[in-house]
C-alpha cells in the first residue's frame, strides 16, 4: 500500500506541475500548448567476477512544453520543476515559436480524438523489497556465468539487474490532463568465449513489468551459454544466393524497418519505399499484422499516445494488404487523414501467417533445407526511401535441416519491399519478451556477401 500511495502522490504532483506549465505558457502568449512532466526512479546493479561492481539509485525529473502561436511551434524543456523554472521554460518556448516557420498543420490534436476512458492495463508493480534483493539477483546471475568453464566458454563478462518506475503526466490547453505510471525490470548476463584465438560474447536476458514474472536465472544463463558457444569458430561463407532464416530476434530489426516505412512522417516526406502503398499488397496474402495496445502487463500496453489521442486494436496488414499508416496528429494533417494514435511509436505487434505457412523452428530448417540462420544484424544499412538493404550479419550455416557451423563477417543484401513480399514461412518460436511478437522468418534466395 505504501508503494501505491507513493505513486499516487507522485502522479498528483506531476499533474499539478503540468497544469501549471500550461497556464504559464498561455500567460506568456501561446495560443495553445501541451506540457509533459515526467519522473523516473529506480535501482541499477552490476556484478563482475561474482562480486558487486556498481550499485546506483536514480531519480530523474523533467518537464517539456510545446506551444503553438500563429501556427508556429516552439518547445523547451527543464529538469528544474520549480514554479520559477516553469515560467522561464514556458517563456522560452513562446519566444522560440516566434522564429519558427508558419505551418498550418501544427497544433494540438482535435479534442474529439483525445482519450476519455482509461483501462487498468496492469503495467505497474512494486520492485525489490530491498536493494539487497537486487544485489543478490545480480551477483547470483554473475556467479552462474563464472561457474561455466566448458566448450570454449571463458566465464562471465558481467551481469546486471535494473528496476525502474516511470511516471508521466500530459496536460494540454484543451483541458486534457492524465498521469500514468509503469514499471519495468530486467536482468542480463554476458559470457565470454574463445576458440582459435578469437573472442566472442553472447548474452541472455529477461524482462517484465513485474519482477516476479522474470525468467529464472537458469534460463538466462542457458541463453547466454547457447549464444556464446554458438558463435565460436565462426567463419564467412562464399558470396552467393542463400535461403535465409531470420531468427525471431533478428526479425525485430526487420519489423522495425517496416514500422519506420509506414510511419506518417516518412510517408508525407516521401521518404519511404511504401509511399502510395495504402490499400496495396506489401506482404504475402497469408500474412497479417495485428496491433493490440490493450494486453494487460505487456511491454506495448497503452491507453493513449504521446499526444493523449486514444489508441485502438487494429489490423495494420490484412491478407498482405497495408490497411493504415502510423499517424500522429501532425502527420495525419499533412496527409489529409485522421490520426490513429501513433505519436511516439508502436504498441504490441503480432505478425501472423496462416496455418499452412507456420512451422516449428526445426521444421523451418528442414523445409529450407540449406542456407543461413541470421541471429544478429549490425550496422545501419537500410535505406528507407529506396528500400535497399545491406546489413552486416552473423549466425550459422545449416544443411539438411541441421546446423553445420557458425558464420560471421557476412553481409545480407536485398530490397525490403521484396524481402517482405517474399516471406515464405514463419516459425512458432515466438519470443514473449519483445513488444513485437513474431517467430523466425524464412526468406529464400537472398544475396549474402562473404569471402
Amino acid at each position: 500500500m505504501h508503494f501505491l500511495a507513493d505513486i499516487k502522490e507522485r502522479e498528483q504532483r506531476l499533474q499539478h506541475i503540468a497544469n501549471e506549465a500550461v497556464d504559464k505558457a498561455l500567460s506568456a502568449g501561446a495560443d495553445s500548448c501541451a506540457a509533459v512532466s515526467a519522473s523516473a526512479q529506480g535501482i541499477s546493479v552490476s556484478s563482475r567476477n561474482g562480486e558487486v561492481e556498481n550499485l546506483e539509485f536514480n531519480r530523474d525529473n523533467e518537464l517539456s512544453i510545446t506551444v503553438y502561436k500563429n501556427n508556429r511551434r516552439g518547445s523547451a524543456s527543464t529538469t528544474d520543476l520549480s514554479s520559477e523554472a516553469l515560467e522561464q521554460t514556458a517563456a522560452a518556448a513562446v519566444a522560440l515559436a516566434e522564429y519558427s516557420d508558419r505551418d498550418e498543420c501544427a497544433g494540438l490534436p482535435d479534442p474529439d480524438f483525445l482519450c476519455q476512458e482509461f483501462r487498468d492495463l496492469k503495467v505497474l508493480y512494486p520492485g525489490f523489497k530491498s536493494p539487497d534483493d537486487a544485489v543478490k539477483l545480480a551477483v547470483d546471475l554473475d556467479r552462474c556465468g563464472v561457474a561455466i568453464k566448458t566448450d570454449g566458454i571463458k566465464g562471465s563478462d558481467g551481469a546486471s539487474v535494473d528496476y525502474s518506475v516511470y511516471t508521466n503526466c500530459l496536460a494540454n490547453s484543451s483541458g486534457f490532463c492524465r498521469a500514468s505510471s509503469s514499471s519495468i525490470c530486467s536482468a542480463g548476463l554476458t559470457l565470454l568465449g574463445e576458440r582459435d584465438g578469437k573472442m566472442q560474447r553472447g548474452s541472455g536476458f529477461t524482462v517484465a513489468r513485474d519482477p516476479l514474472k522474470m525468467n529464472q536465472l537458469a534460463e538466462v544463463t542457458d541463453e547466454a551459454y547457447k549464444k556464446t558457444s554458438g558463435k565460436l569458430g565462426a567463419v564467412p561463407v562464399k558470396t552467393g544466393k542463400y535461403n535465409v532464416i531470420f531468427s525471431r530476434s533478428a526479425v525485430q530489426s526487420l519489423l522495425g524497418n517496416f514500422a519506420q516505412a509506414i510511419s506518417g512522417n516518412a510517408i508525407y516526406r516521401r521518404g519511404s519505399f511504401l509511399c502510395d502503398f495504402l490499400g496495396k499488397k506489401v506482404m504475402p496474402q497469408y500474412v497479417s499484422l495485428l496491433e493490440d495496445p490493450f494486453i494487460e502487463g505487456s511491454l506495448g500496453a497503452a491507453n493513449c499516445d504521446g499526444e493523449g489521442v486514444r489508441v485502438a486494436k487494429s489490423l495494420l496488414v490484412k491478407d498482405g494488404i497495408l490497411q493504415d499508416y502510423l499517424l500522429s496528429s501532425y502527420s495525419a494533417r499533412k496527409l489529409k487523414m485522421r490520426t490513429n494514435g501513433h505519436s511516439g511509436g508502436i504498441y504490441n505487434w503480432f505478425l501472423n501467417f496462416d496455418k499452412a505457412h507456420t512451422r516449428s523452428f526445426d521444421d523451418l530448417l528442414k523445409e529450407a533445407g540449406e542456407g543461413l540462420v541470421i541471429d544478429e544484424l549490425m550496422g545501419q544499412g537500410a535505406d528507407l526511401t529506396s528500400g535497399n538493404y545491406s546489413r552486416g550479419a552473423a549466425g550459422y550455416y545449416f544443411k539438411n535441416g541441421k546446423r553445420e557451423y557458425a558464420v560471421s563477417e557476412i553481409t545480407v543484401a536485398g530490397n525490403l519491399k521484396d524481402m517482405f513480399s517474399n516471406m515464405a514461412l514463419i516459425g512458432n518460436d515466438i519470443d514473449r519478451r519483445y513488444k513485437v511478437q513474431t517467430g523466425s522468418i524464412f526468406i529464400p534466395n537472398l544475396t549474402v556477401s562473404g569471402n
